[in-house]
């Protein structure tokens, strides 16, 4: 029995310094997972709002260079070279990235959205792909959309009068963009509660 157990022994040893020489490694566990919530708290009202690269990790400086040259693009007007809404993979950098945008009726926003994944590498984990998604609000102003519509003048001064009535009592998110003087916009976080009142 004792037999078995050197072979298996050694057999794990072998399997073991093979992957190292690959760089073949599971992902690291998160840190966040492990800590309590007043830990959580206390970290996060010690870290500063900086935007330095020397803060971020390898993953936030790839995601956020991925980000800009996406939005780059988009700003461009060249947006072929993307892709948008064909379900295929391009290229960007050394990561590979599905993009799409789609509109709502109405709006004076286009939604791009992307997800692909990075292939990072490090000399203790070896290559890792991280999973990443982004997305980006496109202001419209000036730009061509598909809403001609063979009505009467007079129908469409009614609409006009109840769309304006409607957005006086709406207090949304397209009221709070519209305050922004750069005429785009990025959401980064959205905390949605059902439970909420609305502000009237």
């Amino acid at each position: 029995m004792s037999s078995f157990t050197n072979t298996t022994n050694f057999d794990n040893l072998m399997l073991q310094t093979l992957m190292g020489r690959l760089q073949i490694r599971p992902p690291t566990n998160n840190s966040f997972l492990s800590q309590t919530l007043e830990e959580l708290l206390f970290d996060a009202a010690t870290l500063s709002d900086d935007d330095d690269d020397e803060n971020k990790t390898q993953l936030a400086k790839e995601e956020s260079r991925l980000e800009k040259e996406i939005i780059r693009v988009v700003l461009s007007g060249k947006t072929d070279s993307l892709k948008p809404n064909s379900g295929q993979a391009v290229t960007i950098g050394e990561h590979h990235i599905c993009v799409g945008f789609h509109e709502e009726s109405g709006s004076d926003y286009r939604v791009w959205e992307w997800h692909g994944h990075i292939m990072l590498f490090d000399e203790e984990n070896g290559y890792t792909p991280e999973y990443i998604y982004g997305n980006y609000f496109e202001r419209l102003i000036g730009k061509a959309r598909g809403s001609g519509s063979g009505e009467s003048g007079g129908v469409r001064e009614e609409e006009t009068k109840e769309e304006d009535k409607e957005k006086v009592t709406t207090l949304g998110l397209r009221e709070l963009i519209d305050g922004v003087d750069s005429g785009q916009g990025r959401i980064l976080h959205r905390n949605i509660n059902a439970g909420s009142t609305r502000l009237i």
